[in-house]
This record gives structure tokens, C-alpha cells and sequence, in this order.
């Protein structure tokens, strides 16, 4: 039975779609849809005010985009739907969050919107399946 999804978005076209399966999935199922959108880490070394002008922009950036697949979940008829914004790799956030949360059900998109060394280190899709420690669902 999937009681928990975790849908993890990084707002690329791949992620929409895996974002359509996820709400398909929980409206079958009444599974709960945990949206996950991890940013990456920003360097202290920037100093102030530039660390904190950095940290806020991420923040509005991915709360604003949590917000936007929420909206649209909500829009198309998923009950029970909750967001978390981490600092972070995307690979050890979702993996942290699996950990945590214990979801039934993860759902990523096949290719998102990676650095270049996504194409020589294996994208985020790849290696969450081979390390989560629950099903994973990979949408193209």
C-alpha cells in the first residue's frame, strides 16, 4: 500500500511530469505528497553581505517554486500535500529525507536541471535508485 509519497522537483520539465505521475498516484491511492526541492549549499566564503543575499535568494527561489507545484497538486485534486526546502546536494537531501520521512513511493524526474558533472558523475535519478532504501519511481 502507498500511504507516502515523496516527490522531489527541481523544476525542470522532466520534474513536472514526474510531479503529474506523483499526483496521479496519490489521488489513487490517498497517499500524503511530500514535495522535496534541495538547493544547493552556499559558500561562506562569500562573505556579507554577499552569503546572505545568496541564502535569501535560494530561499525565495525554492520556496516560490514548493509553492508552484503545491498550487498545482492542490489544483488537481491532491488532499494532503506538504513541502520541504533543504540546503544541499540533491542526491543526499532526497536521501535524507527518505531516511527521515520513511516514505512508500519517491518520484523523480529523469534528468533535471544538473551541473555539467552531471553527465561524467551519473544524474540525481540514478543514484537516489541505486541508494534509496525504497522504491523509486523515475519519470521521463
Amino acid at each position: 500500500m502507498i500511504e507516502h509519497i515523496l516527490l522531489a522537483t527541481d523544476g525542470s520539465a522532466a520534474a513536472e511530469r514526474a510531479a503529474d505521475m506523483a499526483a496521479s498516484l496519490a489521488m489513487r491511492y490517498g497517499a500524503k505528497l511530500t514535495i522535496l526541492h534541495a538547493y544547493h549549499p552556499i559558500p561562506i566564503i562569500l562573505g556579507e553581505p554577499n552569503y546572505s543575499q545568496a541564502l535569501e535568494r535560494a530561499l525565495e527561489g525554492g520556496n516560490r517554486l514548493l509553492e508552484g507545484v503545491s498550487k498545482r497538486l492542490r489544483e488537481m485534486g491532491v488532499q494532503d500535500v506538504t513541502t520541504e526546502l533543504i540546503e544541499g546536494s540533491p542526491t543526499e537531501a532526497i536521501l535524507n529525507v527518505i531516511e527521515t520521512r520513511k516514505p512508500d513511493l519517491v518520484v523523480v524526474g529523469s534528468r533535471g536541471l544538473g551541473t555539467w558533472q552531471g553527465a561524467f558523475l551519473g544524474s540525481v535519478s540514478m543514484s537516489v535508485t541505486q541508494r534509496a532504501g525504497c522504491p523509486v519511481l523515475v519519470v521521463k
